[in-house]
């Protein structure tokens, strides 16, 4: 400490100039802040890309199980739909009826509502945080041969490290 002291007393700067030292202080702390916002911009941009990264990763993890939940209706893989399903789903069909899980599933296992070929038109996915939101068009043909374009909404949750369906809302679509 006294070192320093007196390598700084005989420093040419602060020979009998009042205020060189303040100043010299004051330029030390500029460029220390300016190395920390430096560092913070780059980890901060670190962070922005990885979060892109596990974005785009749950994205396509969560388009693929949406085309597996297609399949699985078409191949009366029941089980499977209402494992995916969250005991809370909530069902808004193309009329407007409301469906829970229970519900819908029992409709299905029963063969009051037959999908008989689903075709995927097009679907994107936003994921924020735990939550994960795909809005898609495709083609449903259900019940027998009944064909109806669809632009669909699904909303999934991760619970317990596992996706679940949440919410599903259906309208007409023109395309």
């Amino acid at each position: 400490m006294y070192r320093v002291q007196g390598l700084m007393r005989d420093c040419f700067l602060c020979q009998n100039k009042t205020g060189t030292m303040k100043r010299l202080i004051t330029i030390l702390v500029i460029i220390s802040l300016l190395n920390n916002g430096v560092a913070c911009s780059q980890t901060k941009s670190n962070t922005e890309t990885m979060n892109t990264s596990n974005n785009a990763k749950m994205e396509t993890e969560i388009l693929n199980l949406s085309q597996e939940k297609f399949l699985w209706k078409t191949s009366g893989k029941f089980d499977l739909l209402a494992d995916l399903f969250d005991d809370e789903l909530v069902f808004v069909h193309i009329t407007g009826h409301i469906t829970t899980k229970g519900e819908w599933i029992n409709e299905l296992k029963t063969g009051r509502f037959v999908y008989n070929k689903i075709k995927q038109k097009e679907a994107s996915v936003k994921v924020y945080g735990n939550t994960a939101v795909l809005v898609g068009k495709a083609y449903f043909t259900v019940n027998g041969g009944s064909v109806y374009k669809l632009v669909y909404t699904e909303v999934y949750t991760k619970k317990n490290e596992k996706w679940k369906l949440v919410n599903l809302h259906t309208t007409s679509g023109n395309f």
